[in-house]
């Protein structure tokens, strides 16, 4: 039996391998327990990573989205502008609103009109700034956040009631330090510009 020496076990291939050639170290092929432990190559777990993120998303966006649309005749991003304004009772300024979304102005302005024409939400101007709005919801997109919130809360438990609460504990501790590393890079980037 062949050993691989210690260094070798769980050190970074790059050799370029392909299914019909095995990989050869000190002449001897590997065996193939070892070869599940190579990782991948530099890039490609982040890549990986990056498309199961994308693929959990488009799949419970996908469901969220219509099963709101249908019961309530809200887009998922309609849902997010009410869950904001919910959550700051005193209403949110429009750019302060298109930050916690994350996305554009132009979005968030488009949205507004949209829950504006429904009487979900109010617009006023801010007393503070005269050139800035405020929105805030209306008691109709009070009330229907409230139900549409709870149709979303049991939605999420039922595409997810085959994961235990162990399972999601540490999928969320995970995906929190992965947040907080992102972020605390991109402020660092930042301030070298």
């Amino acid at each position: 039996m062949t050993t691989i020496p210690g260094a070798l076990i769980g050190a970074k291939d790059t050799r370029q391998t392909h299914s019909s050639r095995p990989i050869v170290l000190d002449g001897h092929a590997m065996p193939a327990v070892l070869k599940e432990n190579i990782g991948p190559a530099p890039g490609q777990i982040e890549t990986r990573l990056w498309l199961q993120l994308l693929s959990l998303h488009g799949d419970i966006f996908a469901s969220l989205n219509s099963v709101l649309s249908s019961e309530f005749g809200l887009s998922l991003a309609k849902f997010d502008v009410l869950a904001q304004l919910d959550r700051y009772r005193d209403g949110l300024a429009l750019g302060q609103l298109s930050q916690n979304l994350k996305v554009s102005g132009g979005n968030v302005s488009g949205l507004v009109q949209r829950l504006l024409a429904d009487n979900l939400i109010s617009k006023d101007m801010s007393s503070e700034d005269r050139r800035s709005f405020i929105v805030r919801l209306s008691p109709t997109g009070e009330a229907l956040f409230r139900k549409a919130a709870d149709v979303h809360k049991k939605h999420l438990s039922k595409r997810l009631e085959n994961v235990s609460a162990k399972e999601l504990d540490s999928a969320f501790t995970v995906l929190r330090s992965l947040s907080s590393k992102i972020r605390t890079e991109t402020k660092k980037q930042s301030r070298r510009r």
